[in-house]
């Protein structure tokens, strides 16, 4: 049976909506969505691992993105574009399609969340030690290696690091 995760620590979901819920972030968060292609429950899932001093590395990395694909790009991501959308071509004034945006919003959540699960279960297989040879991360570690797959400049991530961590930067790139 694999190592189980400390009790003592929030689930990813609850990790993610208390520092989604940190001023300036979730612009962040979509900023970097929209400009980099960056997935954004993967982006908190790398700072979750850290807490639970769990690092990321290419295999790791890999692994994740291949469990969470196909439900991202059939599922989230459709929704996510469909709610988008709506906003744009209808506004947020006529209630009744505002309900059906909000409906849809919260079953791109539940979607997003069942991805979080998902990355959570990943990481249960993992030991937070040293045993392969992976050393403890700090801060930012797993961000900044995420983050630089996907050509973020190096900038950025460091204002995003300081973001995530509640120091109140913002991110201009």
């Amino acid at each position: 049976m694999p190592p189980a995760l400390p009790d003592s620590h929030s689930s990813l979901w609850d990790f993610s909506l208390t520092h989604y819920a940190r001023a300036g972030v979730a612009d962040t968060c979509l900023r970097l969505q929209d400009a980099h292609g960056v997935n954004v429950n993967l982006l908190l899932w790398c700072a979750w691992l850290e807490e639970h001093g769990l690092t990321l590395d290419a295999t790791r990395l890999s692994c994740a993105q291949k469990r969470i694909h196909a439900w991202d790009q059939n599922y989230v991501a459709p929704l996510r574009q469909m709610r988008r959308r709506m906003k744009a071509e209808f506004g947020v004034t006529d209630k009744d399609i505002e309900r059906v945006r909000q409906q849809i919003k919260q079953a791109e959540l539940l979607a997003e969340k069942q991805v979080q699960l998902w990355l959570e279960e990943i990481a249960q297989t993992w030991h937070p030690t040293d045993v392969r040879g992976h050393h403890l991360p700090s801060t930012g570690d797993n961000l900044r290696f995420y983050l630089q797959q996907l050509n973020v400049s190096d900038i950025a991530i460091a204002e995003f690091v300081r973001l995530l961590a509640g120091a109140g930067a913002s991110v201009s790139d």
